[in-house]
């Protein structure tokens, strides 16, 4: 193990993204060592260069003793904060010798490498080894790294912040030493004097346990005045006349000492192991109501409603919408909560400058609010405002600590709005322009074609009458006739989709037969079905459709159509027809002897534009008509798909038309 005294440290900005080596995937082989202190950040920062460097993965570690302050608290936060966001992990552990559980972890992990930082003077604890010297003395398999600071620090002088007294300790020391002398006194005829003094002790630890170490420490004193005035020789003195129970009152302090201590501290971490469980739990709930959030505005309602509920202050949220970046309150809490000339000038500022102002900080400490810019990738996603003067005796550590996490989740939660919101406008455009490309091809093809049949045989009536004879002259106006037809019926169906589209489709429904829809639509497409063999199979006995007829029809002559355009000459069209009881509906199926649709594209085929480059779909067409039946049947509650035709040769379009409760009488069947 070696021991490099990493002196290029600095408290700069962190290393551009395009200097970054790709990171190896696998096991952590860096680990940084953090305590909580003022140096974290630098050593977070050097781990994140190596780690660049060598292309490893590396993670900030801290263990916890349970004895942390909370200002040591808030920067292992903001260390833990830089790790994330520079690409580190973070873990925590549990445990009282920090070089041990450092060795463990790194065995482990099979760490490579350990980064620390440079030890500094330990004041009048002249007995306490540096970590760096603890390690080394230990040994393991792996570098450890040392990192310098820029700067020198000043020496370690530790500093306790004693919470002020109450009157609850005192009191609950002095009824627990007064409960173990009435116990005491009672029992002195009984035991030993060893023995009463387990009584006196039992009271420290109830001191300890209901109050902390502060009331352990009373009571041992306490208990041991009242164990040497009532129950040493002489009685009623604090003199001690025999060296036994001299030995044994020292004693009995000694360990009532110790026993407060662990006591106390033990019930120390209880508290703070279940707060930071409550608190753990709230950050939770927290992050699974922002991932829940699918707008930018129920994550800023979400955000704003925590802060006013942990916070108990007023809150409001500052944007701007417009482009002269006019900025205002988009939501508060209370609802009519306002901000005056100053705070304004505040929002403004932290707006433009990405810097928190007001309350607390550099930046105008004097006004009433605290306003906090939500930052990200160098982008403003808004200002949130605290209104903290309002609280008695401003905030402490944990709570600075906690107004940083929680804007910190607001802001990734924001941040992930606006970017979904981002690739929805991206694939709606997207899909938009791919169904304009569509149209335009399908329009340029299917409008191109009937038109230049049009004017070739309108023009050769023009120019070569004289010599037409009157057969050829029918010919071409029958031409003329159908292509003028077929453009109508193109039309038509760019029509129709833009009622389906748009939502202005009115079904006006009416009673009508199976067969006066087929003829209507084979009238219709006589000259396609020109040469074609058409079979219609139904009983005579179908009920009634009760549905808008020309809808309908449309829908048939779409189908009918397609079959006929892909049908090989002399190809039979078949048409039946059945009544399904089971799903009370009426069924009615359309067949043809072409190639077929390929399975991966029978579903396919009903998407607007869907021409495909095979199958029923090789020739031409523009791949509305399918569509427009789905829309159209769907629209009447029913449905449409394909399948193979009978014989594994063609295509079977399939149909389904609910029929209402209360049939009509059955209509009766006719052939044409």
């Amino acid at each position: 193990m070696s021991d490099n005294d990493d002196s290029r440290q600095s408290a700069g900005t962190e290393p551009p993204a395009t200097q970054a080596a790709p990171r190896r995937p696998g096991r952590v082989q860096l680990l940084v060592a953090l305590s909580g202190g003022e140096e974290d950040l630098a050593l977070v920062r050097a781990a994140h260069r190596m780690a660049q460097r060598d292309g490893m993965r590396w993670r900030a570690v801290h263990v916890d003793n349970g004895q942390a302050t909370p200002r040591r608290r808030l920067r292992l936060e903001q260390a833990f904060a830089l790790a994330a966001r520079l690409g580190g992990e973070t873990r925590l552990i549990q445990g009282q010798g920090r070089a041990s559980e450092l060795l463990d972890y790194a065995w482990a992990q099979q760490a490579t490498t350990l980064v620390v930082a440079r030890p500094r003077p330990s004041g009048w604890r002249f007995w306490r080894r540096p970590l760096v010297d603890r390690l080394l003395h230990k040994g393991g398999a792996f570098d450890l790294v040392v990192v310098a600071e820029a700067g020198p620090r000043p020496r370690f002088r530790p500093r306790r912040v004693r919470p002020p007294l109450r009157w609850r300790e005192p009191g609950i020391a002095l009824l627990s030493t007064l409960g173990a002398l009435v116990v005491a006194g009672g029992l002195d005829a009984w035991l030993e004097l060893a023995n009463l003094s387990l009584v006196f002790l039992a009271a420290v630890l109830v001191s300890a346990v209901l109050t902390g170490t502060r009331a352990a420490m009373f009571s041992a004193v306490l208990g041991f005045l009242a164990f040497n005035l009532f129950f040493t020789e002489p009685r009623f003195s604090l003199a001690i006349g025999q060296r036994e129970q001299l030995l044994t009152v020292a004693f009995f302090l000694l360990v009532a000492v110790v026993v407060g201590q662990l006591a106390g501290r033990g019930r120390q971490r209880l508290l703070a192991l279940r707060a930071s469980r409550e608190q753990t739990h709230r950050l939770l709930s927290y992050s699974r109501a922002l991932s829940a959030a699918t707008d930018r505005e129920q994550v800023r309602d979400i955000g704003l409603a925590t802060l006013e509920q942990w916070l108990a202050v007023p809150v409001v949220f500052i944007d701007s919408h417009t482009e002269d970046g006019d900025l205002a309150v988009r939501a508060g809490i209370p609802a009519n909560v306002g901000l005056d000339g100053a705070a304004k000038e505040a929002a403004r500022r932290s707006w433009q400058h990405r810097r928190p102002s007001g309350f607390g900080t550099e930046v105008q400490p004097e006004l009433r609010w605290r306003f906090l810019p939500l930052v990200e990738q160098s982008r403003v996603l808004g200002v949130v405002g605290l209104e903290l003067a309002v609280r008695d005796g401003g905030l402490g550590p944990d709570e600075e600590a906690l107004i940083d996490t929680l804007v910190r989740q607001l802001v990734m939660a924001l941040e992930r709005t606006r970017l979904v919101a981002d690739l929805s406008e991206a694939r709606v455009s997207e899909e938009n322009e791919r169904l304009r490309a569509a149209l335009l091809s399908s329009v340029s093809h299917d409008l191109r074609t009937p038109l230049a049949s049009i004017i070739g045989a309108a023009s050769s009536l023009r120019e070569l009458a004289p010599q037409l004879s009157e057969d050829d002259r029918r010919q071409l106006l029958d031409g003329i006739l159908a292509e003028s037809e077929r453009l109508n019926r193109y039309i038509q169906n760019l029509l129709d989709m833009t009622r389906l589209g748009q939502g202005g489709l009115k079904i006006e429904r009416d009673w009508i037969a199976l067969d006066d829809l087929a003829a209507g639509a084979l009238k219709r497409l006589s000259s396609e079905l020109d040469g074609l063999d058409v079979v219609r199979d139904w009983p005579d006995d179908l009920p009634l459709l009760h549905v808008h007829p020309a809808l309908i029809e449309q829908a048939l002559v779409n189908v009918i159509d397609n079959a006929a355009r892909f049908s090989p000459a002399g190809g039979r069209v078949t048409l039946r027809g059945h009544h399904d009881p089971d799903a009370h509906e009426l069924v009615i199926e359309v067949s043809d002897q072409g190639p077929g649709i390929p399975v991966e594209q029978r579903e396919a085929v009903f998407d607007m534009f869907h021409t495909g480059g095979e199958g029923d779909r090789r020739r031409y067409g523009s791949g509305l008509g399918l569509a427009i039946c789905r829309g159209m049947l769907g629209a009447h509650g029913g449905s449409i798909h394909a399948e193979a035709a009978n014989g594994g040769t063609g295509t079977r379009i399939v149909m389904r038309l609910p029929l209402p409760e209360n049939l009509a009488p059955e209509a009766s069947g006719h052939d044409d």
